[in-house]
Protein backbone atom coordinates (compact mmCIF):
# COMPACT_ATOMS: atom_id res chain seq x y z
CA UNK A 1 0.00 0.00 0.00
CA UNK A 2 1.06 3.62 -0.53
CA UNK A 3 -0.75 5.99 1.95
CA UNK A 4 -2.05 9.29 1.84
CA UNK A 5 -3.92 11.25 3.85
CA UNK A 6 -6.95 10.35 3.09
CA UNK A 7 -6.67 7.69 0.41
CA UNK A 8 -4.56 4.52 -0.18
CA UNK A 9 -3.21 3.55 -3.24
CA UNK A 10 -3.12 -0.26 -3.90
CA UNK A 11 -2.66 -2.76 -6.96
CA UNK A 12 -5.45 -3.43 -8.77
CA UNK A 13 -7.38 -6.73 -8.18
CA UNK A 14 -9.21 -8.81 -10.40
CA UNK A 15 -12.67 -7.91 -8.69
CA UNK A 16 -12.09 -3.99 -9.56
CA UNK A 17 -13.54 -4.96 -13.06
CA UNK A 18 -17.60 -4.46 -11.34
CA UNK A 19 -17.00 -0.59 -10.17
CA UNK A 20 -14.85 -0.11 -14.07
CA UNK A 21 -17.45 -1.90 -15.62
CA UNK A 22 -20.27 0.35 -14.40
CA UNK A 23 -18.32 3.59 -14.09
CA UNK A 24 -16.87 3.26 -18.01
CA UNK A 25 -20.11 3.25 -19.25
CA UNK A 26 -21.79 6.28 -17.32
CA UNK A 27 -21.52 9.20 -19.61
CA UNK A 28 -20.85 11.80 -17.12
CA UNK A 29 -17.78 10.18 -15.70
CA UNK A 30 -16.31 9.56 -19.12
CA UNK A 31 -16.96 13.01 -20.54
CA UNK A 32 -13.24 14.58 -21.05
CA UNK A 33 -11.81 11.16 -21.70
CA UNK A 34 -10.74 10.03 -25.24
CA UNK A 35 -13.85 8.81 -27.81
CA UNK A 36 -16.70 7.38 -25.73
CA UNK A 37 -18.36 4.25 -26.74
CA UNK A 38 -20.01 1.69 -24.73
CA UNK A 39 -17.69 -1.07 -23.05
CA UNK A 40 -18.65 -4.83 -23.19
CA UNK A 41 -18.18 -6.38 -19.39
CA UNK A 42 -15.49 -8.61 -21.64
CA UNK A 43 -13.61 -5.27 -22.33
CA UNK A 44 -14.08 -4.11 -18.79
CA UNK A 45 -12.34 -7.28 -17.75
CA UNK A 46 -9.20 -7.41 -20.03
CA UNK A 47 -8.58 -3.28 -18.96
CA UNK A 48 -8.45 -4.47 -15.38
CA UNK A 49 -6.01 -7.36 -16.46
CA UNK A 50 -3.62 -5.89 -18.27
CA UNK A 51 -3.31 -2.61 -15.57
CA UNK A 52 -2.88 -5.95 -13.47
CA UNK A 53 0.66 -6.80 -15.73
CA UNK A 54 3.67 -5.44 -13.94
CA UNK A 55 5.68 -3.56 -17.18
CA UNK A 56 8.63 -0.61 -16.50
CA UNK A 57 7.05 1.59 -18.90
CA UNK A 58 3.32 1.14 -16.38
CA UNK A 59 2.26 1.27 -13.23
CA UNK A 60 -1.30 1.54 -12.75
CA UNK A 61 -2.80 1.00 -9.11
CA UNK A 62 -6.45 1.64 -7.24
CA UNK A 63 -7.76 4.28 -5.11
CA UNK A 64 -9.00 3.75 -1.91
CA UNK A 65 -10.66 5.95 0.50
CA UNK A 66 -9.31 5.68 4.44
CA UNK A 67 -12.93 3.14 4.53
CA UNK A 68 -11.19 1.01 1.96
CA UNK A 69 -13.97 1.82 -0.74
CA UNK A 70 -12.64 1.99 -4.16
CA UNK A 71 -13.23 5.10 -6.09
CA UNK A 72 -11.24 4.82 -8.94
CA UNK A 73 -7.72 4.16 -10.40
CA UNK A 74 -4.77 6.02 -10.88
CA UNK A 75 -1.19 5.46 -12.92
CA UNK A 76 1.78 6.50 -14.31
CA UNK A 77 2.46 5.53 -18.48
CA UNK A 78 5.47 6.22 -20.66
CA UNK A 79 8.02 5.92 -18.14
CA UNK A 80 11.01 6.52 -19.11
CA UNK A 81 14.13 4.80 -16.76
CA UNK A 82 16.76 6.91 -18.45
CA UNK A 83 15.17 10.56 -19.25
CA UNK A 84 13.20 9.76 -15.60
CA UNK A 85 9.73 11.20 -16.53
CA UNK A 86 6.28 9.70 -16.46
CA UNK A 87 2.55 10.91 -17.47
CA UNK A 88 0.36 10.89 -14.95
CA UNK A 89 -3.25 9.88 -15.12
CA UNK A 90 -5.97 9.82 -12.84
CA UNK A 91 -9.62 8.78 -13.68
CA UNK A 92 -12.09 9.05 -10.25
CA UNK A 93 -15.18 7.15 -11.28
CA UNK A 94 -17.40 7.36 -8.02
CA UNK A 95 -19.30 10.30 -8.57
CA UNK A 96 -19.93 10.30 -4.62
CA UNK A 97 -16.46 11.15 -4.31
CA UNK A 98 -15.86 13.98 -6.57
CA UNK A 99 -15.37 17.55 -5.53
CA UNK A 100 -14.03 16.11 -1.71
CA UNK A 101 -10.14 16.86 -2.02
CA UNK A 102 -9.44 12.87 -3.16
CA UNK A 103 -8.11 13.67 -6.31
CA UNK A 104 -5.39 16.38 -4.94
CA UNK A 105 -4.61 13.46 -2.10
CA UNK A 106 -4.45 10.93 -4.87
CA UNK A 107 -2.11 13.05 -7.57
CA UNK A 108 0.42 13.99 -4.24
CA UNK A 109 0.46 10.35 -2.94
CA UNK A 110 1.56 9.54 -6.33
CA UNK A 111 4.02 12.05 -7.29
CA UNK A 112 5.31 11.68 -3.98
CA UNK A 113 5.89 7.71 -4.44
CA UNK A 114 7.58 8.52 -8.06
CA UNK A 115 10.37 10.87 -6.68
CA UNK A 116 11.39 9.70 -3.72
CA UNK A 117 10.90 5.64 -4.43
CA UNK A 118 11.20 5.63 -8.21
CA UNK A 119 14.00 8.27 -8.75
CA UNK A 120 11.59 10.01 -11.23
CA UNK A 121 13.15 13.99 -11.76
CA UNK A 122 9.50 14.87 -14.38
CA UNK A 123 6.22 14.02 -14.03
CA UNK A 124 3.88 15.24 -17.04
CA UNK A 125 -0.15 15.34 -17.38
CA UNK A 126 -2.79 16.40 -20.38
CA UNK A 127 -5.91 17.61 -18.96
CA UNK A 128 -9.17 20.00 -19.80
CA UNK A 129 -8.19 24.00 -19.15
CA UNK A 130 -11.93 24.49 -19.02
CA UNK A 131 -12.01 22.36 -15.73
CA UNK A 132 -10.16 25.72 -13.32
CA UNK A 133 -10.92 22.91 -10.25
CA UNK A 134 -8.74 20.07 -12.11
CA UNK A 135 -6.01 22.44 -13.07
CA UNK A 136 -6.08 23.97 -9.72
CA UNK A 137 -5.85 20.77 -8.01
CA UNK A 138 -2.52 20.15 -10.32
CA UNK A 139 -1.25 23.21 -9.24
CA UNK A 140 -1.36 23.03 -5.40
CA UNK A 141 0.71 19.71 -6.21
CA UNK A 142 3.05 22.20 -7.95
CA UNK A 143 2.27 21.79 -11.68
CA UNK A 144 3.25 24.09 -13.98
CA UNK A 145 1.56 24.96 -17.20
CA UNK A 146 3.91 24.55 -20.17
CA UNK A 147 1.49 25.03 -23.17
CA UNK A 148 -2.17 24.80 -24.54
CA UNK A 149 -2.31 22.83 -27.61
CA UNK A 150 -4.52 24.08 -30.19
CA UNK A 151 -7.69 22.38 -31.27
CA UNK A 152 -6.24 19.15 -29.75
CA UNK A 153 -9.23 17.33 -29.04
CA UNK A 154 -12.85 17.28 -30.51
CA UNK A 155 -15.76 17.23 -27.99
CA UNK A 156 -19.52 17.79 -28.40
CA UNK A 157 -18.97 19.12 -31.90
CA UNK A 158 -16.09 21.35 -31.55
CA UNK A 159 -11.92 21.47 -31.54
CA UNK A 160 -10.74 22.34 -28.17
CA UNK A 161 -7.34 23.46 -26.51
CA UNK A 162 -5.95 21.50 -24.11
CA UNK A 163 -3.35 21.79 -21.37
CA UNK A 164 0.03 20.46 -20.87
CA UNK A 165 1.27 20.87 -17.04
CA UNK A 166 4.88 19.63 -15.87
CA UNK A 167 6.11 18.90 -12.65
CA UNK A 168 10.05 18.60 -11.71
CA UNK A 169 11.00 16.77 -8.49
CA UNK A 170 12.20 19.98 -7.27
CA UNK A 171 8.89 22.10 -7.77
CA UNK A 172 6.86 18.98 -5.94
CA UNK A 173 5.02 20.51 -2.59
CA UNK A 174 4.77 17.32 -0.51
CA UNK A 175 2.55 18.55 2.18
CA UNK A 176 -1.07 20.00 1.62
CA UNK A 177 -1.12 23.86 2.14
Amino acid sequence: MIRGKNIQLRAIEERDFGLYYSWINDEETNQWRGLYHPTSLEEAKDWIAKQRKKEPERLSLAIETSDRALIGFVGLSSICARSRRAEIWIYIGSKDHWGQGFGEDTIRTLCGYAFNEMNLHRIWLECNPEFENVVRCYEKVGFKTEGFPRDAYYRNGKFRNTCIMGLLSGDFIEGAE
